[in-house]
């Protein structure tokens, strides 16, 4: 009974989560404007399945154009209320990244790509208080001057409160978003510039790539995948990078000085910790987005030769530099394709795949890196369909690209059928290292992953082992409460629930015992092959 007292007191004293909004974001990417055959307006619903009475409102939006002052940009609600959040303010300014809020500043008093909360141009977002939140909400873009110039309406946000809500700081840098728990130490990005599909691992034998169809074998690899995009170098290496079609406008600055809120800083948290081993372009460098900028930039190293001299120069900075992340660029293949002498093609593609199998024999080599990275394996474009020469168009060989992973939480030997595009790489790897790419429109690749993975010792899933573990652990024990991942308060890994779990823990933070077994400090599956049930952990998914 005394037991049951203190448990109840320790369950009372923790605090809980109280999740009192809704946020739904799209990625439509809708060119507009009429310069170049495209529409004068262009709309872009978001559907909300949440079902409350909104108490506060806010909007976010992301367009890119060099003249705001001719838009109009409009909310309807699924009620049939319109508002008008944009009313042809800015004159010739750039851009309109805005959070429309009440409590924001006065409309046009800080700089409309500034990111800052603002109120709406006409009228107050109260207008939509008292509504249901559930149903289709629009925003319409409209340009009052076609043909001048054309836009994009890159993403928007719906935030819905059940309260009034306050914004303290209105052009305060948005927060870093909260990492997750890793499921991966390191990840390296190998890029095959120009590999035709049907060259590589789409050949009916690999013959050309043994050591890719090696580790396909051991890893999984995705049938289809495509670069959905344009089929260009300058084009899709950013792709891949951001995990978003940014366009080329800065690809070839020599400053690399890339004005646009898509990132790849969160891969890592610090840009020591990511290098990419690049040709003679100019590479995405990174974001001036507030929340990253140029303090997150990573390194990159332009070697200004081929396949080779890039593979020595990773093998420099992987034996001392280390980093969290890495991508290795090899042109070879589409300089050889180029050329159009089909024997050096070949060569070239071979030559890639034997520099592909030395890396992750090092990488399995490597005390640093064993065991605890994953490799991909990607392509920017492919190659013309009936000629091996070009790219650049919208055929099969073009688009039909090779997405090869291996490592720590990828599951093995699986061919996954599910269509995949080139904006779905950055998310994914983000994922790997616990991290989130929050301005990618592409997707983490969860069928790609280990299913059931946990981590041992999480028992309250918020990434840190403390007392609040040990709370969790004793409440589902004596006290009825459900857990759907048994298998993350096995603390002593021997596959049963009882006292001896919360022990475990509590004699690792307060007598330096040891820690929790595999998976941890990861997220992962169990090596020794759990026989207790996790059907989902907060921290993993």
């Amino acid at each position: 009974m005394q037991c049951e007292k203190w448990l109840l007191l320790l369950l009372v004293l923790v605090p809980g989560l109280v999740v009192a909004d809704v946020e739904v974001c799209e990625n439509p990417e809708i060119d507009f404007g009429g310069a170049n055959g495209t529409p004068q307006q262009v709309t872009s619903i978001i559907s909300v399945t949440d079902s409350f009475i909104i108490q506060d409102l806010q909007v976010v939006v992301d367009i890119s154009h060099p003249f705001i002052g001719d838009l109009t940009v409009d909310l309807a609600s699924p009620g049939g209320i319109s508002l008008r959040l944009h009313d042809s303010d800015g004159e010739d300014t750039d851009n309109i990244l805005v959070t429309y809020s009440d409590e924001g500043l006065p409309n046009g008093s800080e700089p409309y790509s500034g990111g800052c909360y603002m109120q709406p141009s006409t009228g107050t977002l109260a207008m939509f208080d008292g509504e249901q939140v559930a149903g289709l909400w629009t925003l319409s873009v409209f340009d009052g001057f076609p043909s001048n110039n054309d836009g994009t309406l890159e993403n928007w946000c719906l935030r819905a409160f059940e309260a009034p809500t306050r914004v303290t700081n209105p052009c305060a840098p948005p927060p870093v978003p909260e990492p997750k728990t890793p499921i991966a130490d390191r990840v390296v990005l190998v890029l095959v510039d120009g590999l035709r599909y049907s060259e590589g691992l789409g050949h009916p034998t690999r013959q050309y790539v043994p050591h890719m169809d090696s580790l396909a074998q051991q890893g999984v690899i995705i049938e289809p995948f495509f670069n959905d995009g344009v089929t260009v170098t300058v084009e899709a290496i950013p792709a891949v990078m951001t995990g978003s079609w940014a366009g080329t406008t800065s690809f070839f600055d020599p400053d690399c000085q890339v004005n646009s809120i898509y990132s790849n800083t969160p891969y890592v948290h610090a840009a020591q910790d990511c290098v990419y081993v690049l040709g003679p372009y100019c590479p995405w460098r990174g974001s001036f987005h507030r929340s990253y900028g140029p303090d997150y930039w990573p390194q990159w190293i332009s070697t200004g030769g081929g396949d080779d001299a890039n593979w020595v120069e990773a093998q420099n900075l992987l034996q001392t530099t280390k980093p969290r992340f890495l991508t290795l660029y090899l042109p070879d293949v589409d300089h050889a394709g180029h050329d159009g002498i089909w024997v050096d093609y070949l060569a070239a593609i071979e030559r890639a795949d034997e520099i592909i199998g030395e890396l992750w024999t090092w990488i399995q080599s490597d005390p640093d890196y064993a065991d605890n990275t994953v490799m991909l394996i990607t392509n920017d474009h492919g190659r013309h369909t009936t000629n091996f020469q070009g790219h650049g168009d919208g055929c099969n060989g073009c688009r039909q690209i090779e997405c090869l992973a291996i490592g720590p939480g990828i599951r093995t030997g699986l061919i996954s059928t599910i269509p995949r595009t080139t904006p779905d790489i950055a998310p994914t790897l983000a994922r790997l290292l616990g991290a989130e790419a929050q301005f990618s429109s592409g997707e983490i690749m969860t069928e790609i992953l280990e299913p059931g993975m946990f981590l041992r010792g999480d028992a309250n899933m918020d990434g840190v082992l403390d007392i609040s573990d040990v709370v969790t652990d004793l409440a589902v024990l004596f006290g009825g409460v459900i857990h759907n991942c048994h298998a993350a308060l096995d603390n002593n890994d021997d596959n049963s629930l009882d006292i001896a779990d919360p022990i475990h823990l509590l004699t690792h933070l307060f007598q330096g015992g040891p820690l929790p077994s595999l998976p941890h400090p990861n997220c992962g599956v169990d090596p020794t092959g759990a026989t207790l049930s996790c059907t989902g952990h907060l921290r993993c998914e």
